[in-house]
């Protein structure tokens, strides 16, 4: 089973990839590289900017875990990153990097539970605020073009995930998440967890945080001021491209490309589906298909350059938990 998900997502990647092909070369190649070209190092710049977006989510996370001292802001921004990079870069289907991240944050001493509980909550509120920004970004479009298919086609889209994210939310409230998980493994390998008392203890946990109201408006706040910034950076890049859009136009192509790649998060960096859906979008507020490739590609040059000093950065740290424990094995 588990080659059979590696077969199918390597299989989507390398479609991705040859979609893109596909794209670049049909839309003009030379003229496309030639805009990234024009904009030359300036491009550099979106790797810092992009600590922006990332520590505004780093901030609604850190309201999520206030009453744990060891999560300060500077470890959760790189944590954010790290989880970001590894979503980002690495075939694990947008799920790998929040299991990375309960692990550096049991590793910094805060509790199992609490640390897998903070997360689910986090994803939870970035879901709910992709529907928000996702509905922004759907009037600008529908202020901008005729074509009301289009328009229908992504409301269908949107209307369908929402009951989707509804049963998400009231599995943890009611059901409970993990022991919901943990029946759904015992009937499929007809056993018994050993994990019965520490999925309760999860699913507990993720209901105490819900109680707090006010930490989750607080936390759905920063989440929509992170997904904002976002639409800044997209600006920030076609400005560096010298092909200038207003910032409506780039919350648009922000919200239902964020849309997109959250919708097809089995092919791995939305390889190919990103670029279509940038020409798709940008075709309706008359952004030409090159520039919006072009875009795309600024996109993942900022993806790979903020990306992989994350990654390096992560398995430094592993190797040296590594070492240490191999060190302590040797002194016992």
């Amino acid at each position: 089973m588990k080659r059979i998900v590696h077969l199918g997502m390597y299989s989507a990647a390398l479609l991705g990839v040859a979609l893109a092909t596909v794209l670049v070369v049909r839309e003009g190649a030379g003229d496309i590289f030639g805009m990234l070209l024009t904009a030359g190092w300036s491009l550099l710049w979106l790797v810092p900017f992009h600590l922006l977006p990332i520590g505004l989510d780093a901030m609604g996370w850190r309201r999520l875990l206030r009453d744990e001292p060891r999560a300060g802001f500077p470890f959760l921004l790189w944590v954010a990153g790290v989880r970001e990079s590894v979503n980002g870069l690495l075939p694990v289907a947008r799920v790998g990097g929040e299991l990375v991240g309960v692990r550096l944050l049991a590793r910094r001493g805060i509790a199992g539970d609490m640390a897998a509980a903070s997360i689910v909550v986090e994803v939870t509120l970035t879901l709910v605020g992709q529907v928000i920004f996702t509905l922004i970004g759907i009037a600008i479009l529908a202020h901008y073009v005729r074509d009301h298919a289009l328009i229908a086609d992504i409301l269908v889209g949107l209307l369908v995930t929402l009951p989707v994210i509804a049963a998400f939310v009231m599995l943890q409230h009611h059901w409970g998440l993990f022991q919901f998980l943990e029946r759904a493994l015992k009937a499929i390998l007809g056993r018994h967890s050993p994990w019965a008392g520490t999925m309760a203890r999860l699913d507990e946990t993720v209901r105490q945080i819900y109680r707090r109201r006010s930490t989750l408006a607080v936390a759905l706040f920063w989440q929509l001021a992170g997904l904002l910034m976002g639409a800044v950076e997209v600006w920030f890049t076609f400005q560096l491209l010298h092909h200038p859009i207003s910032l409506a136009m780039a919350l648009m192509l922000e919200s239902l490309g964020q849309a997109l790649r959250s919708a097809t998060f089995v092919v791995p960096a939305g390889l190919g589906v990103q670029e279509g859906g940038f020409m798709l979008f940008g075709a309706g507020v008359g952004i030409a298909p090159d520039v919006a490739l072009a875009f795309s590609l600024a996109r993942r040059f900022r993806e790979v350059a903020f990306g992989l000093p994350f990654l390096l950065a992560w398995q430094g740290a592993e190797g040296h938990n590594l070492h240490r424990r191999w060190r302590a094995r040797a002194r016992s």
